[in-house]
């Protein structure tokens, strides 16, 4: 089994959207210790078998010397502690902790039921974007819930600030080198006239049903796909993004059957532009469920756009 892929590439959260199985990098692992109410050991199963941190997506648990640190680190414990969970891994933090969706062995939501039941803070720094944490918190509190029965609970991040201690933040997977300005110049597509267009389009490309795709000819594997197909940040003559540009998108498994041509610049999905790597995150978020995409791209200095039923 991989490890999640974090969708920082487009076209690439479409396939994994349609074909979970195939191209998303996802793992089941053994929970060895439970560190904290939001973050614990585990081990992935199979042959390439690795030991790794995990923190939990969307959430923030209080800190050890707060109230609530222990019911929280016993409650996770008596969820997940010695027990098999599916993970997703979105990115990584600062303290190199993988930061994933957790699912438990009845494929309950980790990060929902934390919240749900008071033992965690929704992560609005991190994750501001999980608009259904930040309901289910809005809940908590509302019912006073676990720590939220407390009079005025201190955010463990507010209570980090106030001892000095290392605040949590989240990387993108997407890791950007500092380039000389003639490397830069590589990245930028000279495009006069195609900037992200939010009009009406009057796209004559078909509705695509991901249904009638046949996904079992070809094993895909997203690490590589990473590695061989790049994205760059295109960008008009002035300097704006547009979208990403994915290199020789051709090569890539399904792209075809999706309607995408070399060259083709995405710019948009659903109507949330995608003009930088760190958007990929909160679009899954946003996205998680639908049934049907559409994906503006800019073509031959065109907007066209690809509609794309999912099963």
């Amino acid at each position: 089994m991989k490890k999640s892929l974090t969708f920082v590439i487009v076209i690439l959260f479409i396939f994994s959207i349609v074909n979970a199985a195939q191209s998303e990098e996802k793992a089941k692992c053994k929970v060895i210790e439970v560190l904290e109410g939001d973050s614990f050991v585990a081990q992935t199963t199979g042959d390439n078998s690795q030991t790794m941190k995990i923190r939990i997506y969307g959430v923030d648990s209080p800190e050890e010397g707060q109230n609530f640190y222990t019911e929280a680190k016993q409650f996770l414990k008596e969820k997940i502690g010695d027990k098999e969970v599916d993970i997703e891994i979105l990115t990584t933090d600062n303290l190199d902790y993988r930061v994933c969706n957790v699912l438990t062995e009845d494929g309950e939501n980790i990060s929902e039921i934390l919240i749900k039941e008071g033992y965690a803070w929704w992560d609005d720094e991190n994750a501001k974007d999980a608009l259904t944490l930040k309901k289910l918190c809005a809940e908590a509190i509302r019912e006073k819930k676990g720590l939220w029965a407390d009079t005025s609970p201190l955010s463990p991040r507010d209570y980090r600030k106030s001892k000095g201690l290392t605040q949590i933040s989240y990387k993108t997977e997407k890791k950007v080198e500092e380039k000389k300005e003639s490397e830069k110049e590589k990245t930028v597509l000279k495009a006069k006239g195609n900037e992200v267009y939010t009009g009406t389009f009057s796209s004559t490309v078909p509705v695509i049903d991901a249904s009638k795709i046949n996904f079992n000819d070809t094993k895909i594997d997203p690490q590589q796909l990473l590695m061989k197909h790049t994205p760059t940040v295109a960008r008009d003559e002035t300097g704006k993004p547009i979208g990403l540009a994915v290199p020789n998108i051709n090569q890539i498994p399904y792209a075809n059957a999706f309607g995408f041509q070399d060259g083709d610049i995405i710019s948009s999905v659903n109507g949330y532009p995608i003009t930088d790597f760190s958007q990929a995150l909160p679009l899954y978020e946003k996205l998680k469920g639908v049934k049907e995409l559409n994906v503006q791209i800019i073509r031959g200095g065109k907007p066209i756009n690809i509609p794309i039923r999912l099963p």
